[in-house]
Formats: C-alpha cells, sequence, structure tokens
C-alpha cells in the first residue's frame, strides 16, 4: 500500500491564508512487479462532523474497507468553522481536480471517480455533485474546469441535505455558510440537474440528527430530474454509523444485529458502482 499526504494548495499554488484544511490522504495499490498493471476506479472519502470537526470513525476506516474492494481511496480533510464558505467547497473541488489530472500517474481511472459524504461530508459531497460549478469554483479554476469538479457517482450516508427548518441540521449550515452565502442556496435538494451523478444513498429511520427527509428531498429531487438513483432508509439505527461496527459506530452499545444489518449499505454500493462501471481493469 502507498500512503501519502498530499497538500492541495501547494499542488495548485494556492496560497494557503490561513485554512487549516485542504490536505488529501492517499490509499494507494500502486503496482506489483509480478503482476499486470492495474487501472483502478479511485473513491474520494468525505467524512462528517457537522462543519465543526472532520470525523476520524467516518474517513480511513472507510477508505481502507473500499480500498479492500479494489478502489484506491482518498480521504479529504477540509476546513471547518471559524472557516466558512467558500473553503469547504474550494478544498472539495481541488481534491476532486487533483484525481483528474493526476489519474494516469496515479494508475487511476480518470472516467470513474466517485465521492462519498458522510452528514455534514454528505452536504460537502452534494455540493461538488450538485454545484461543481459554483461561482467560488469558477473563479478559482474557471467554468471549463470545473466540469472534472463533478464525481461520476456520489454515495450519499445520512447526509445533511436541506435548510427547510422542519428537517434541517442547522450547525452544518451556519457552519458552512458563515454570512458568507444564504443557506437556501445550498439546500441541495433545489440544485439537482439532469446531468448529476449516479447516486446511492442511505440513511435510518430513527435518524434524530439529520433526519431520514434529507435523503428522501435529495433522492426524490433526483427522480423528478431523472437521473440514475438509489436509496436506502434503515429501520432502526442511530446518526453517524459509518461503517456500522463497534469500532465506528457512535451509538452507544450498538446492537450487534442492527449494525450487522445496516452494515450491508457497504456492499450495496459497492454493487450500485459495479453496476456503473467502477472496477479494476487491466493497463
Amino acid at each position: 500500500m502507498v500512503v501519502e499526504t498530499i497538500d492541495l494548495y501547494e499542488y495548485f499554488h494556492i496560497p494557503r491564508g490561513g485554512a487549516k484544511g485542504g490536505y488529501l490522504t492517499a490509499y494507494r495499490h500502486g503496482q506489483l512487479v509480478s503482476s499486470d498493471k492495474k487501472i483502478r476506479p479511485a473513491l474520494l472519502v468525505i467524512p462528517g462532523g457537522g462543519y465543526a470537526m472532520v470525523s476520524d470513525r467516518e474517513g480511513e476506516p472507510v477508505a481502507l474497507r473500499y480500498f479492500g474492494a479494489g478502489f484506491d481511496c482518498f480521504t479529504l480533510d477540509y476546513s471547518v468553522a471559524p472557516e466558512h464558505y467558500p473553503a469547504q467547497i474550494l478544498q472539495a473541488g481541488m481534491a476532486m481536480l487533483y484525481l483528474r489530472r493526476e489519474a494516469a500517474a496515479l494508475d487511476l481511472d480518470g472516467q470513474h471517480i466517485a465521492a462519498v459524504g458522510f452528514s455534514a461530508g454528505g452536504h460537502l459531497c452534494g455540493c461538488i455533485s450538485l454545484r461543481w460549478d459554483d461561482a467560488a469554483l469558477v473563479q478559482a479554476f474557471g467554468k471549463e474546469a470545473c466540469e472534472a469538479i463533478r464525481p461520476d457517482a456520489s454515495i450519499f450516508a445520512y447526509p445533511v441535505i436541506t435548510s427547510d427548518e422542519r428537517y434541517t441540521h442547522a450547525g452544518s449550515f451556519i457552519n458552512f455558510c458563515g454570512d458568507k452565502v444564504r443557506a437556501e442556496e445550498y439546500s441541495l435538494e433545489k440544485n439537482v440537474r439532469p446531468n448529476a451523478p449516479h447516486s446511492f444513498i442511505w440513511s435510518t429511520s430513527e435518524d434524530e440528527a439529520v433526519p431520514p427527509e434529507n435523503a428522501l428531498l435529495l433522492y426524490s429531487a433526483l427522480r423528478r430530474a431523472g437521473v440514475t438513483a438509489e436509496l436506502h432508509i434503515f429501520e432502526k439505527g442511530c446518526h453517524g454509523m459509518s461503517l456500522c461496527n463497534i469500532e465506528t459506530s457512535w451509538c452507544d452499545e450498538p446492537s450487534a444485529p442492527i449494525s450487522g444489518h445496516n452494515a450491508h449499505w457497504i456492499e450495496l454500493s459497492q454493487e450500485f458502482l459495479a453496476e456503473h462501471g467502477f472496477a479494476v481493469r487491466k493497463g
């Protein structure tokens, strides 16, 4: 395994200023001398944390799980409050552009780069999936380059989606927007377009932090737009289950049957990606 950290500001020659985030950690297979060259799909992992912190439970453990399925994985350490928009969306955009531009050098399939986001990380995943031509991204990279920011498929795990006060996770929107942009503009169900990426979404009926209506609103908007989407709402389980095991779930004494059942989201998402061409191939 090749593990390395990329400073995205340094790579793009963008002044860091006071930004604390903007680092990408790579978990790559590399090439075995005794084996045929392999070209791999890539996955950008965006942990949650309410834009107040970056959850380690939803970073490396997730990357390693998909790594075991043949993906080269990259976890994003992004800025959080008191840094606000546009820091987070710029850093996620840089991460996707880095993967596109370095795909050949890293033996990645540049046409099969997915993103997975958890909770507020799901919101950030949605920003690059649905607002890939956001004004801040266009200003930084140009409109043509922004087309490469959109993932080829997106996985949303108990995502923060809506600013609707009935279902919103208000803290995430406060921390993301600051006083720079209005929450309504980044209510993602209002930003769905027909050319949005294939999308896999999951949540739980018992999620009291980010109600499952967030997932339902996103799925409904994608369906209306004709975007390929798959939705799973599990009956039980708290918010933030990550891989749904005792190592990554922060539920109090998570029930083994519940965790084991909900953990199927991982294989289901991998099957969804495989259906859309995400597979290891010979170089």
